[in-house]
């Protein structure tokens, strides 16, 4: 409302400065619908967007069409309990031709001609007494004329509203919608610069690097923000022109920070930011958005999709500096936390396993004394290794890892005898590096909760195959097995009380962190459980 007022004595005063440039109108209506997506949940209403991807660009400025559009969208949201919303674009005499029309409770023939004036409500229709008009469509229609259209509005009581506003084309060398690989080529240099930056980031060693991902449909953009991050060594930054080529990139590659525009074409920044979200927490991966707007609507938009923080355009270098570098320490921190953790975990020993063991040992002391030194060299080895301070780093040699498990192994064989049987298939030659306590963890709960549930025991497969592009570790037990919701509650903070629960939650977290995707798990009630990650090489 604030603003509104302030338009208000601007559009007086006819102090409102423009910018006018070419616009895409696809690529602004497709971020006003995600700012306003929030506003339909609990109607049954749907958003709808009919615009060729071939209409030509607009001359406007794009700060105010984004108003234009938000207000006489978020009308027609308020007006419409059920059926449809559609913006649509026609071109008439040189002009773009813009529809929003909605299927809602429609506007009394004698009441049009008041609502383009400030203040004004209508007063016949009970229904629209509720919500007024107010400012909003007045301050719409000056904008519109101010950038050499008119809005005009033709509505049916009971079934619905059109709201029509026009706008100039943009007079450039061609009409039609260039395309992102048209832009590319358009510059030629620029985009050769960006491409050989996406390649040589995808090789280059990252250990103890952060990644961050720029995403902006505008290339120019793009090396502009790369420009301005480039000068910290410690970063490697890739450049993509689409929020399909981002989604493309986390398949293969996993990034400490997203920087992503809010005005993308096909996807907007909010429609990812909500992709991104669907694989990964605001402190897993944080999304940073650049917006043209400070208005409330946007800001509250960008929140809701799931973003960490916004910068506003035209970016200032040392403001997007200070907010990448703040959402790069929480995710280290955040990181280091689940890595102390999971080493934590592992030394909380439990002192009935300590015990059990060290009667063991007595035991064979007394019947085997070989037996029992072998036992000891392995609970000396599972013991240093437990508490080796390397299990608070990112990543172990494998060999290192599995000396830990075979350790256990031993020791548990030892103990339970042929109500435990172990297999082991090593399919791997490759120098593998992978987060410490990963595989341990896994075993230890297979063998626990698992085949010793049973009287009668079972057997553990633990399978590390490599494959083309990655290396399958799989943890395998023929035990009780469980249901889908305690898989479920196995990987998320749901009634994680038990300490088993928190140590796999953790090694899921760790992995999701570090390769993108984390443990799965397949079970099946008495029949047994598989447990299985992928290393990418």
């Amino acid at each position: 409302m604030l603003n509104d007022l302030l338009d208000v004595t601007r559009l007086k005063e006819k102090t409102i400065p423009l910018h006018i440039e070419k616009i895409f109108i696809q690529t602004v209506v497709a971020g006003v619908i995600d700012m306003t997506k929030l506003m339909v949940e609990g109607k049954a209403v749907q958003l709808r967007i009919d615009i060729p991807d071939s209409f030509p660009p607009l001359a406007a400025d794009e700060t105010r069409l984004i108003q234009i559009l938000f207000n006489l969208i978020h009308n027609a949201v308020k007006f419409t309990d059920e059926g449809t919303i559609t913006v649509r674009a026609t071109i008439h005499q040189e002009m773009a031709h813009i529809e929003i029309e909605d299927t809602g409770i429609g506007i009394q023939e004698k009441e049009l001609e008041h609502i383009f004036k400030p203040y004004e409500q209508a007063t016949v229709n009970k229904e629209r007494v509720s919500g007024g008009f107010g400012l909003g469509l007045s301050i719409c229609k000056q904008l519109v004329q101010l950038q050499n259209g008119d809005l005009t509005v033709q509505s049916t009581p009971g079934k619905g509203s059109v709201f029509t506003f026009t706008l100039p084309l943009f007079k450039g060398v061609h009409n039609a919608k260039i395309s992102t690989s048209q832009i590319i080529k358009a510059n030629t240099e620029l985009a050769t610069t960006i491409t050989d930056s996406l390649q040589s980031n995808s090789t280059k060693n990252v250990h103890g690097k952060q990644k961050i991902l720029i995403v902006d449909d505008d290339p120019i953009n793009v090396s502009i923000l790369q420009s301005i991050l480039n000068g910290d060594e410690n970063c490697l930054i890739t450049g993509v022109t689409s929020a399909k080529q981002a989604i493309e990139k986390f398949q293969t590659e996993s990034y400490d920070l997203v920087i992503a525009d809010v005005m993308m074409p096909q996807i907007s920044g909010y429609e990812l930011t909500q992709l991104i979200r669907k694989s990964y927490s605001i402190s897993e991966l944080p999304v940073l958005l650049l917006t043209a707007r400070t208005r409330t609507e946007d800001i509250l938009a960008g929140f809701q999709a799931g973003a960490n923080d916004y910068v506003t355009k035209p970016v200032d270098s040392l403001e997007l500096k200070a907010r990448v570098q703040a959402l790069i320490k929480l995710k280290v921190s955040i990181e280091e936390h689940i890595r102390m953790e999971g080493a934590w975990l592992q030394s909380q020993i439990q002192p009935h396993f300590i015990f059990n063991t060290l009667n063991s040992i007595a035991a064979l002391g007394e019947i085997d004394i070989s037996k029992m030194q072998q036992l000891l060299d392995e609970f000396n080895n599972y013991l240093r290794l437990s508490f080796d301070f390397r299990n608070a780093d990112p990543v172990i040699p494998l060999e290192q890892e599995l000396s830990l498990v075979r350790s256990y192994l031993y020791i548990e064989k030892t103990r339970f005898g042929n109500r435990l049987t172990i297999k082991w298939r090593l399919d791997t030659n490759a120098t593998i590096l992978l987060p410490p306590l990963s595989i341990q963890p896994l075993v230890e709960n297979a063998v626990k909760h698992g085949i010793l549930k049973l009287a009668e025991g079972g057997t553990i497969s633990i399978h590390i195959i490599e494959h083309s592009s990655d290396i399958e570790v799989s943890i395998m037990d023929n035990g009780v097995g469980m249901t889908a919701e305690k898989i479920n509650r196995l990987l998320t903070r749901e009634k994680a009380s038990e300490r088993t629960s928190v140590g796999l939650r953790n090694v899921h977290s760790r992995l999701m962190r570090i390769y993108g995707n984390g443990l799965s798990v397949q079970s099946e009630l008495d029949r047994g459980t598989t447990i299985s990650f992928r290393i990418p090489k």
